[in-house]
């Protein structure tokens, strides 16, 4: 059986700041170059983003144009039939894959004929069942099945359905009452936060693990200069631990893709530091020195935590 990668990519400031998205880009491909033997061909659905094809040339990849007004999983269903692959696998963006083995093992559940859907189980909603190891759907961004089983439900609707279910909820309840045997990813929601707060003293180091809204530092990076008002909004309403910890992971794929010009980009690390230091409250006169010894430390602490290199 042949294997895919589906990946959609869409910018949210598409007007202004798209450098700011080109990490995770790079990141994503750096990634895919790394696990090329686990699959045949991946999938970019590109909405919006105008990937350009020549940063794909060491990949067997396609880009597939999207209406950008379609939500990620609408264009998943738009883009499937173009799919000539035997197994699909989709993964958000933001899904960091850094073992080896992550993908070959899910594929290997379906080709084997263990499991129909391989996938991350999440619980949100009201929806019930007990078929799902106590949680009650499939998840967008950790997702594989044949594509000629996923075919006969297009016309299943695949959005967020709440109360009832979030994404994947009315598809997921489709295919279980129609006997498909599931297989559960297992997932890791623990962090390591700045303030020093952790769920866990260690990660469960799984090999992957979804950073959860993945494009939040880009677009704070893209609001800072070209909408100051929102941007300054963002930092004083959200969560200061929560979009840290988003800068850390975005730290992180800038440095796994860094070369000495690319640090030097406005897209990459010297971008985030000056945010970082503002919200430290280290930023008089521009005298980040403090900051960035905090922020280094915390960073290999972060790695540690999550098992990363």
């Amino acid at each position: 059986m042949t294997r895919s990668v589906v990946t959609a990519f869409h910018l949210y400031t598409p007007d202004w700041g798209q450098e700011y998205y080109e990490p995770i880009l790079d990141f994503y491909i750096q990634t895919m170059k790394k696990y090329k033997d686990e699959y045949d061909k991946v999938y970019f659905i590109d909405s919006n983003w105008n990937i350009n094809p020549d940063k794909l040339k060491d990949l067997n990849a396609t880009i597939l144009k999207v209406n950008p007004n379609l939500r990620y999983y609408d264009a998943y269903k738009d883009v499937l039939p173009q799919i000539k692959e035997d197994i699909v696998l989709f993964t958000d963006n933001d899904l960091v894959i850094y073992r080896e083995g992550m993908i070959n093992y899910a594929l290997t559940k379906i080709e084997g004929g263990l499991a129909d859907v391989v996938s991350i189980y999440d619980s949100c909603g009201t929806y019930k069942t007990d078929k799902l190891n106590g949680k009650n759907k499939f998840t967008p961004y950790w997702f594989a099945t044949r594509k000629d089983l996923l075919m006969r439900y297009l016309d299943v609707d695949w959005g967020p359905h709440l109360p009832h279910s979030e994404t994947l909820g009315y598809l997921t309840e489709k295919m279980l009452n129609d006997g498909i045997r599931p297989f559960e990813f297992i997932e890791d929601k623990n962090s390591i936060y700045f303030d020093g707060t952790k769920d866990e003293e260690k990660s469960k180091d799984l090999g992957y693990y979804h950073i959860r809204a993945g494009s939040s530092s880009a677009v704070l990076l893209a609001w800072r200069d070209h909408r100051p008002e929102t941007y300054q909004d963002y930092l004083k309403n959200s969560p200061k631990r929560e979009y840290l910890r988003q800068c850390a992971w975005f730290w992180y794929m800038c440095g796994e893709v860094a070369t000495p010009e690319y640090r030097q980009s406005l897209s990459c690390m010297n971008s985030l530091q000056p945010i970082i230091c503002e919200v430290l409250g280290n930023h008089e006169n521009n005298n980040c020195g403090k900051t960035d010894q905090v922020w280094s430390e915390y960073m290999e602490k972060f790695r540690k935590y999550h098992g990363l290199k």
